[in-house]
């Protein structure tokens, strides 16, 4: 049963987290609300992470959300599945939503 109510859109693109330290990901998708970050390095359900996008544009975003789901693969598991963290956007600014808009037309 699918629980999004927004659509994903499929996009990588670079971003930077910090757990212990500053992490480098690739998102595969995103949405108005949130966003999925291809990563083994995942965060535990719960956590708010400080996150920053870059766009293709060389603008960089600032992002505020909770990861609401990790996943981890196995070895051999490849293809099955991603590993990440589905992350909601906390208060997503103008300048995000602007940019999804802009991949759906």
């Amino acid at each position: 049963m699918e629980k999004r109510k927004t659509n994903r859109i499929f996009k990588k693109l670079e971003v930077k987290f910090i757990t212990r330290s500053e992490n480098t990901a690739i998102t595969s998708n995103l949405s108005e609300t949130g966003i999925f970050i291809g990563t083994k390095r995942g965060v535990d359900s719960g956590r708010i992470l400080n996150i920053k996008l870059n766009l293709p544009n060389a603008q960089s975003l600032a992002l505020k959300g909770k990861v609401v789901r990790k996943m981890n693969l196995m070895t051999g598991q490849a293809g099955e599945a991603e590993s990440g963290m589905g992350i909601q956007l906390i208060s997503p600014p103008h300048d995000y939503i602007d940019y999804v808009h802009s991949l759906l037309h």
